[in-house]
């Protein structure tokens, strides 16, 4: 299902040019991942869609409407001193459609369901300071999904954290990605972008769009590292090698993994 299209965008700041004759059609049934230098206008992109920035030319959307897309920005710093729980930061994603930021049980509910789609359920009554910064990510991605989300975008969503907690959240976007919800994130880990993602644009000013025949095997072993293994980073990823003799939980498993990601 197409959600909008963008049809020759240039943008600029001041007298600075962001976005030269940017073309781009989005599908719901794509999980898009944005990659590209920084300052090539990734985030500038973002913003455009959202409607964060003004643009006297519309971008086109059908069968969905702003107040259907959720956005994790890139930065989500978190005060210290800042006392609220995971269950608050989630209800924020309902501000600005109540009054006097009131909530009744309907609402804590959906806010409960939205935070069982990340797994975070358990975690409602934390404090977000207690939390692990994949934790946090995740507890944002709920924010988002707590009103009727229909699409999603991310603006680096892996940043701050390791690589392990980098796999764990594209496997979230993956499967929210399968319910339904069209996803479109920013990521500089070319690793993780070849595995999960239908479309991979590059963009520098200019964008240029690839289709990635996804490697199954690729994002099979991405799932084997996290859930047998107490370690791994890039270097595991770019072999496609676990080294499943050295530190694997689960011996004979990783060897049947490596072997099938290896004879690929």
């Amino acid at each position: 299902m197409q959600f909008f299209h963008i049809s020759n965008l240039t943008y600029a700041y001041k007298d600075e040019t962001v976005l030269h004759n940017i073309t781009l059609e989005y599908d719901s049934k794509d999980f898009l991942t944005i990659i590209g230098p920084n300052g090539g206008g990734k985030s500038t992109l973002l913003k455009l869609i959202l409607g964060l920035l003004e643009y006297k030319n519309s971008i086109c959307f059908s069968n969905i409407t702003k107040e259907e897309i959720g956005y994790v920005p890139q930065n989500n710093f978190i005060n210290p001193n800042f006392p609220a729980r995971v269950l608050e930061i989630v209800l924020m994603g309902l501000v600005g459609k109540k009054n006097f930021g009131f909530y009744n049980k309907k609402d804590k509910q959906k806010a409960l369901e939205a935070l069982d789609k990340v797994a975070m359920a358990d975690f409602s009554e934390r404090k977000i300071t207690e939390l692990s910064g994949g934790q946090r990510q995740r507890v944002l991605i709920a924010r988002t999904l707590i009103d009727e989300c229909k699409m999603l975008l991310l603006d680096e969503p892996t940043t701050s954290v390791d690589t392990k907690n980098a796999v764990q959240i594209f496997e979230l976007l993956q499967s929210l990605h399968k319910q339904g919800i069209g996803i479109i994130a920013v990521c500089h880990d070319i690793n993780i972008v070849l595995a999960y993602s239908d479309v991979i644009a590059y963009l520098n000013k200019e964008l240029f769009l690839h289709s990635n025949p996804k490697e199954k095997q690729k994002s099979e072993f991405l799932k084997h590292l996290y859930e047998n293994h107490s370690h791994f980073c890039d270097v595991e990823l770019s072999l496609n090698a676990c080294f499943c003799e050295q530190s694997c939980e689960n011996k004979e498993l990783c060897e049947k993994e490596c072997k099938k990601v290896n004879n690929a």
